[in-house]
């Protein structure tokens, strides 16, 4: 009787006795990283769905520099594509604009301007021919979806990229 029992012992240690919090145990160490996956899924299409929206503000903002030619108020054109993009983009920050506007002119000379924020003006830029084309570069800091603890994980790490879109117009 004694062996019995001593064996029903050592198999009561091996056997299906303790497994109870088994299924607890595994749920906690893969929630984190299921949220992790949904975190990295949100963020990228948020980061996507912001460069289509910069993308489609830098192509019209492109379009009408090129056919407004002459039309600028203060004859900028610079400003007027600093205030065509925010006007398309009202929720986002002006100042994380950065701009690059270059105009080819009637003597096939290219002339580029480069600005940030609302800082971006070029009074003194040249009179744009037909058929001459304009190329105008945004750049956007963007914070990606943050988590506010993590700097404390890993020191030094930022959660800020740069969304940058570039379009070509031919002056009409």
């Amino acid at each position: 009787m004694k062996i019995h029992s001593g064996l029903g012992k050592i198999g009561g240690l091996f056997g299906r006795r303790g497994e109870e919090g088994s299924a607890l145990v595994e749920f906690a160490l893969t929630l984190p990283m299921l949220f992790g996956l949904i975190y990295l899924a949100a963020s990228l299409t948020l980061g996507m769905y912001n460069l289509q929206q910069l993308g489609n503000a830098t192509s019209a903002t492109a379009m009408a520099v090129g056919s407004d030619a002459g039309l600028f108020p203060n004859n900028d054109p610079c400003a007027y594509a600093e205030s065509t993009i925010v006007a398309s983009l009202p929720t986002w920050k002006s100042a994380n604009f950065s701009y690059t506007l270059t105009i080819t002119d009637t003597s096939d000379s290219s002339h580029k301007y480069t600005g940030s924020g609302t800082s971006f003006s070029c009074s003194t830029a040249p009179s744009m021919g037909p058929n001459y084309p304009v190329t105008l570069t945004v750049s956007y800091t963007y914070s990606w979806l943050g988590i506010p603890t993590m700097p404390f994980f890993h020191p030094g790490t930022s959660t800020a990229g740069t969304l940058s879109s570039s379009q070509s117009a031919i002056q009409m």
